[in-house]
């Protein structure tokens, strides 16, 4: 989730090196510029208001990737305009992303509904959060294809489950299954 720095192009330069090293830079850039919009169309704004969940993806506070579930009833995600996106939910006590979603990070997140198989994307800056909120300033937003989601239903695990966070070093056999 490098930053995008180049207004001309929806590729930060990680993503850039890569396309040019297969040889596909040129025939990708026109198609992603008609793709990945700098806005959240109205489409995907409704689309984030009903969903239960999304998933983030951030750095924590020493710079290692992770991700995980921002939840709450259809409604907890809102975009009062085309350029912004605010979570009321709160993350988990323990959570690897605790101290990363400040003020100035980049977060990327992904709306999914598995009944339907419809999913969408959406990149940008945490503008301010508090315990139990986030603001989020867009920088990118696209639709993703479908194509290896199977359709199932989300079932929220009940409320009174708050499991203990354990931390580990490495996946054993047990977190491997």
């Amino acid at each position: 989730m490098d930053t995008i720095i180049d207004n001309t192009t929806p590729f930060h330069p990680g993503e850039r090196a890569v396309q040019e090293r297969l040889g596909v830079r040129e025939a990708i850039e026109p198609f992603a510029r008609q793709m990945i919009r700098p806005f959240i169309p109205e489409q995907h704004r409704a689309f984030y208001r009903q969903l239960p969940f999304i998933v983030a993806a951030a750095r924590d506070a020493a710079g290692r990737p992770w991700a995980t579930l921002l939840a709450g009833e259809p409604g907890f995600i809102d975009s009062p305009g085309p350029r912004r996106l605010d979570i009321r939910a709160a993350l988990a006590a323990g959570d690897a992303l605790e101290d990363g979603l400040v003020p100035g990070a980049d977060l990327g997140l992904l709306g999914i509904e598995f009944a339907t198989r419809r999913r969408n994307r959406v990149n940008g800056r945490i503008v301010s959060r508090d315990d139990d909120s986030l603001q989020l300033a867009v920088s990118q937003s696209f639709g993703n294809c479908p194509q290896y989601i199977h359709p199932r239903e989300w079932v929220p695990a009940p409320a009174e489950r708050h499991p203990e966070v354990r931390h580990h070093r490495a996946l054993n056999a047990g977190l491997r299954t």
